[in-house]
């Protein structure tokens, strides 16, 4: 067995008293974020890095010490002219959730088994359609043959898979 996880974002929560028939559990709480927390371009995304090692140490502790895979983790930017390329808050955002799943590994000795950065390159994102940036490599849409540009991340990334970490 194993624990497949995507995260992004984390958020302050605290319990809500629920009212009404149909209660869902949305119902229950609520989510804050605070005011120093940078912002992506999704309105959800904030960077909190330290929830992450959180995350994972609750993992160990609660479901009995599984091997961790965690599949997606990105930052996004907006669909502006000229394109972010010097993506600079996509690569501090991965520097420092990626440091804090090492410290994950070596302090809390959680059984991190892989780390998906999101992603290779832009793509469509769901509601949002094009108009937010996950990749670490342009992608011109609008163009036929779909060109693509290296992003600044992109090296960044392939540093880090090329020296297996910092």
């Amino acid at each position: 067995d194993f624990f497949g996880l995507n995260h992004y974002t984390s958020m302050i929560v605290a319990n809500k008293d629920a009212t009404g028939e149909a209660i869902n559990a949305l119902d229950t709480f609520d989510a804050t974020t605070a005011a120093d927390w940078p912002r992506a371009q999704s309105e959800w995304l904030y960077s909190v890095p330290w929830g992450l090692r959180r995350l994972l140490k609750y993992i160990k502790e609660k479901f009995g010490d599984p091997e961790v895979y965690i599949t997606e983790n990105g930052w996004s930017d907006g669909d502006v002219q000229p394109p972010i390329l010097e993506d600079t808050g996509r690569i501090c955002y991965y520097m420092t959730y990626i440091n804090e799943v090492l410290k994950a590994i070596e302090y809390d000795k959680v059984k991190v088994r892989a780390y998906i950065a999101w992603s290779l390159m832009d793509n469509m994102e769901w509601e949002a359609g094009y108009t937010q940036r996950f990749g670490m490599h342009y992608v011109h849409f609008t163009d036929p043959n779909r060109f693509r540009k290296d992003k600044s991340s992109s090296v960044f990334y392939s540093d880090i898979i090329a020296n297996n970490g910092f």
